[in-house]
């Protein structure tokens, strides 16, 4: 074996512009490969699904002049976490690699053309696990000739504690957007509640998380409520979507609102352009007009959040990788991590984490 550890950081990896090719490139590769777990479109209509949601995007983009930060906010998360592991375990020799589930360098690609020889912990950028994410990532890294580690989802307190003390740093630096008079509504991506094939959505994992923050910044705000940012097909979304949790807003007679779309660790156009719109729409309106909004970012490259992700892959390689490790009784399983409810559950993933029956290389 080399030495050498690789660390593959994931997200889904939409088009950085509104280029129309890339865009339906992007839908078309999210049809055939997500949409469809989901709901058995007829394979006729993928085509004319994914050329309309190429120009709405495309439209809006241009409209709206704007142009995703995802991929450099995924490169600077790369970087940083390369100088956070050499600081955690400066004796490993540690690569980390950016790959994307519907962009090249696709995860599959990335993952398996890594030396085989070598051990390889995949990290899926995502808030909550779920089957429209990090299942996805372990599929995509099945397979794999060696050592092959998908970490779970960080836990909903943990990643609650972290997104909480982001929201109080970003709002002390602008006076007056703490307070009674100020409402935090807390964003993230909705789902359907019933969906026509039996899959994990992630709504339960993505409240307890809504639950962990609430409870955390209850007493800085006079109101905390969460919006869901839905689509509008596929039967009954989460509730309130976002913009019914606007009006209730505006309703209570709050003339300030902090947005911060907690269902994001990077920034991208739900987290970014779907906030933006909602709030426009909100003000456009009569119980709206005047109302002043502080957009927060994501977490992105935030010290705590990286620091989190570098323990997890430490803790893993330490404990799960016996040709690293010099513990006595290491596991060596080289299997792929994944949350679950199981008795025996470890915690290497800062989650409820068992290992699923991938046998080992």
């Amino acid at each position: 074996m080399s030495g050498r550890r690789h660390v593959v950081l994931v997200t889904y990896g939409e088009p950085p512009n509104a280029s129309f090719v890339d865009q339906l490139t992007y839908s078309w590769r999210i049809l055939v490969g997500l949409t469809r777990k989901v709901d058995a479109i007829p394979k006729p209509l993928l085509p004319v699904i994914a050329v309309a949601r190429a120009r709405g995007r495309r439209k809006l983009w241009r409209e709206q002049m704007y142009g995703s930060p995802l991929e450099p906010i995924t490169q600077r998360q790369a970087r940083q976490l390369t100088d956070v592991l050499a600081r955690v375990e400066p004796s490993a020799h540690w690569k980390v690699h950016v790959a994307y589930e519907y962009r090249h360098p696709l995860i599959r690609e990335a993952v398996h053309h890594l030396p085989a020889d070598e051990p390889v912990w995949v990290v899926p950028l995502y808030a909550a696990d779920s089957a429209f994410t990090h299942e996805l990532t372990r599929e995509a890294s099945q397979g794999r000739k060696g050592p092959t580690y998908v970490l779970g989802a960080i836990s909903p307190q943990v990643l609650g504690e972290i997104s909480a003390s982001h929201v109080l740093a970003q709002t002390e630096t602008e006076p007056g957007w703490q307070g009674r008079d100020v409402a935090l509504v807390l964003a993230a991506h909705g789902t359907v509640l019933d969906p026509p094939k039996p899959i994990d959505t992630g709504r339960e994992a993505t409240e307890a998380l809504c639950a962990a923050i609430s409870a955390r910044l209850a007493n800085r705000f006079g109101m905390v409520i969460n919006g869901w940012l839905n689509h509008t097909r596929g039967g009954r979304w989460t509730e309130p979507p976002v913009d019914e949790a606007l009006r209730h807003v505006a309703d209570a007679g709050f003339r300030k609102v902090v947005y911060f779309p907690y269902g994001f660790l990077g920034d991208n156009a739900e987290s970014q352009l779907e906030g933006r719109v909602a709030l426009d729409m909100l003000r456009s309106t009569t119980h709206g007009r005047g109302i002043k909004s502080l957009h927060l970012p994501c977490l992105n490259d935030a010290p705590a959040l990286l620091d989190v992700i570098a323990r997890q892959i430490v803790t893993c390689a330490s404990t799960c990788d016996a040709s690293l490790s010099q513990a006595p009784g290491a596991a060596g399983c080289g299997r792929i991590c994944q949350t679950g409810d199981s008795a025996a559950a470890c915690e290497l993933c800062a989650s409820r984490a068992s290992h699923s029956a991938q046998p080992a290389a």
